[in-house]
């Protein structure tokens, strides 16, 4: 059988009825209230058709259809993208009106936290955001704090406001002055720099201080030593499981069980959005394509987002395979167009 342009409409409309309502659509209810000018025995059979290629399913206990993931992946790569998203939404007055809401002393970390709890608010979904890693990072700032017995601790602010903090034992005697030193050393001559780059051999040093250099290479071994926190240190902000497990396509007890395990699972959520490919505008994934073993009633929709022009994180939205892709994705064009002016 061919996949023709009615059959293309019928599917559509279907998908389309089913997003809204979560019930199953049958050929009375398409020909009672759409533009089709054939008859329900007509759409019916195209229907059938439909189910028989894989595009539709039949629950046992309905006289409607519901979309199978052939159906949707169909669906979502011929008519969904951010241009049609934002011109099918533009008068969504909740969409419009989504800004992050940042003070000027806000740090990044507490601009996503708070913009992840917006993003759940505004899609009835699971909201992840994963921030930037530290590679990416451009040197800002430092501070040395001393503490008692030879104990230190190492400060470092990056350009995208993330904070680390590394506690070191230092021997040698060296004097408060001294610190103050390499610290404004290292500030005038780092800053803006990329993190993965710095090496102390750069370092500019007149010779009355060349006494700072064992000094100054261990801040700079422990500056470089946050590159080594990878997955484990990544941060994730999630949203929204609550609003999950309330929509109506997730009423199964064991469903639930299985979709909470994937939500409390931060490590298997950052993996996930980091594993997507850079060249792609938007990401989406249909059921058992997201995950080899675990649940196959999801979506999730994910984009990378830029600050600063070299620093990228990932956006995920999770939710059923219902969710309203429309407004999903013109909801995280926002979300990508606000934190770039933000931080800029």
């Amino acid at each position: 059988m061919k996949l023709t342009e009615r059959k293309i409409e019928i599917l559509r409309e279907v998908i389309t009825r089913f997003i809204g309502s979560a019930e199953p659509v049958s050929s009375q209810c398409i020909a009672e209230s759409s533009g089709f000018e054939i008859s329900p025995a007509t759409i019916r059979k195209e229907m059938a058709e439909l189910e028989e290629m894989g595009y539709l399913s039949h629950p046992h206990t309905s006289a409607g259809r519901i979309p199978s993931d052939k159906g949707y992946r169909f669906f979502v790569d011929n008519f969904i993208s951010s241009r049609a998203a934002s011109v099918a939404l533009q008068g969504d007055s909740g969409i419009a009106a989504f800004k992050i809401d940042a003070g000027n002393d806000m740090e990044m970390e507490t601009v996503l936290r708070k913009s992840s709890e917006q993003l759940a608010r505004l899609t009835n979904y699971l909201s992840m955001i994963v921030a930037p890693a530290i590679y990416q990072s451009r040197f800002k700032h430092l501070e040395i704090l001393k503490f008692n017995q030879g104990n230190f601790l190492l400060v470092l602010i990056t350009d995208t406001g993330r904070v680390y903090k590394r506690n070191f034992v230092l021997e040698g005697m060296y004097h408060s002055l001294d610190f103050q030193s390499v610290s404004n050393l290292l500030n005038s001559q780092l800053r803006d720099k990329n993190i993965s780059e710095m090496d102390y051999t750069n370092i500019k040093i007149s010779e009355k201080d060349s006494y700072l250099i064992p000094l100054i290479k261990r801040i700079i071994e422990l500056i470089k030593s946050c590159l080594q926190e990878t997955l484990l240190y990544n941060r994730i902000f999630v949203s929204g499981a609550s609003t999950v497990l309330n929509q109506p396509d997730f009423i199964d007890l064991k469903k639930i069980q299985s979709i909470l395990g994937i939500i409390e699972n931060e490590y298997l959520l950052m993996d996930m959005l980091l594993n997507l490919s850079d060249e792609q505008d938007f990401v989406i994934k249909i059921g058992s394509e997201i995950f080899e073993e675990g649940p196959d009633d999801l979506s999730l929709v994910a984009s990378r987002y830029r600050i600063y022009e070299h620093a990228t994180g990932t956006i995920g939205i999770l939710g059923p395979k219902r969710m309203d892709y429309y407004r999903v994705v013109s909801i995280i064009n926002a979300f990508v167009k606000n934190l770039r002016a933000l931080f800029s």
